[in-house]
């Protein structure tokens, strides 16, 4: 998948021009130079531009050879290497590669036609993935070949309107109910202030993702105003945990705080003394944050110790008490920052709230 600069024009003596091209590939940079005759400079340009496209047509025809589970692994490299998506991302990405490989080894980016897709579709399917497994690795695979054609590395996408995904099937949300809710939070009053008591109640209270709950620092929190300012979360690519920016944009808001979090978080500053610098989070080790991994790891040990059952039938999960805090009337009032727009202030008094 190679790119070429617009190139430039020198004259080396009268009628005799070379043309200078920035190739960039996977690989690297080089520079590619054909030498032409021309009458002037005019001329000369119109015939730098035509070797131009000859360049990145005989490119595109060897990318069309090129093995496709290459090419995929190559667009996602390609993406993350130029920030265009999340490490995250580029490792969910990387799980649909390897069940796509099981079905496209030893095809080139050309060969794929729209039987092929939904043979590897249905061979994925009874393979025992689920629908929206199957569904989320359609996405990435059509997605892929859009940008190939784009490319001009094939001519059209195997993708059209009869290569559907499978039907996705939407889970019931497993939020708790309020007596689960009530349970929950007595619970929590009885127990010590600690991470894990923490991490739970911000969930449930202030509806903030495990990622957010992470990424919280000390000076996100304003004790004073009662309210916390959501703006980073943290990722994990690979294993490895990263800072990043919340899901989308709409995600970076100011949540009030209810009075017993509050109270919660004040007890919490209070105990680590100097530890609670503005640049500490809230449930790291100081400058080092709290994993996803573990607040989810945390939260799934107390909710079975609780035999704590969501409204879906299931044990709960910590991102449950998100979908609790949007559904479950409360008089809690959150402050949306959106993109071109002033602040808005939105209660949560009906089971409904469209702007999370």
């Amino acid at each position: 998948m190679a790119t070429y600069s617009k190139g430039s024009l020198r004259e080396r003596s009268e009628g005799h021009w070379q043309a200078r091209f920035c190739r960039t590939d996977r690989n690297g940079s080089s520079i590619v130079t054909r030498s032409f005759e021309a009458t002037s400079r005019r001329a000369a340009t119109l015939i730098m531009e035509d070797i131009r496209r000859e360049l990145i047509e005989q490119d595109a025809d060897s990318a069309s050879d090129c093995n496709l589970v290459a090419y995929m692994l190559d667009y996602v490299d390609e993406r993350e290497r130029s920030q265009q998506i999340e490490p995250s991302t580029a490792t969910n990405y990387h799980s649909s590669i390897k069940h796509l490989a099981r079905y496209l080894e030893g095809y080139s980016i050309g060969e794929m036609t729209s039987e092929s897709v939904m043979d590897v579709q249905a061979g994925l399917l009874a393979d025992g993935l689920v629908a929206d497994t199957v569904a989320k690795d359609h996405r990435f695979f059509k997605q892929v070949m859009d940008y190939a054609c784009e490319m001009g590395h094939i001519h059209r996408s195997p993708f059209n309107k009869a290569t559907k995904p499978p039907k996705r099937w939407k889970p019931r949300p497993n939020a708790l109910d309020e007596r689960s809710r009530s349970m929950l939070l007595s619970v929590l009053d009885a127990s010590p202030t600690t991470k894990q008591s923490v991490a739970a109640r911000l969930g449930l209270l202030a509806g903030l993702r495990r990622e957010e709950v992470a990424g919280l620092r000390w000076g996100d929190v304003d004790l004073v105003a009662n309210r916390i300012r959501v703006g980073r979360a943290v990722g994990v690519s690979n294993g490895r945990p990263y800072l990043k920016g919340t899901k989308t944009e709409a995600g970076e808001r100011e949540v009030v705080l209810e009075k017993g979090l509050a109270d919660t978080l004040r007890s919490l500053r209070s105990s680590l003394g100097v530890s609670a610098r503005e640049d500490h989070y809230v449930l790291g080790d100081g400058d080092s944050f709290y994993t996803p991994d573990r607040i989810t790891k945390d939260f799934t040990s107390l909710a079975k110790a609780m035999n704590l059952i969501g409204a879906a039938g299931k044990r709960a999960m910590m991102h449950d008490l998100r979908n609790t805090f949007v559904r479950i009337p409360s008089r809690l009032l959150c402050t949306f920052r959106q993109p071109h727009r002033p602040a808005i202030r939105c209660g949560y008094s009906s089971s409904r709230v469209t702007s999370w």
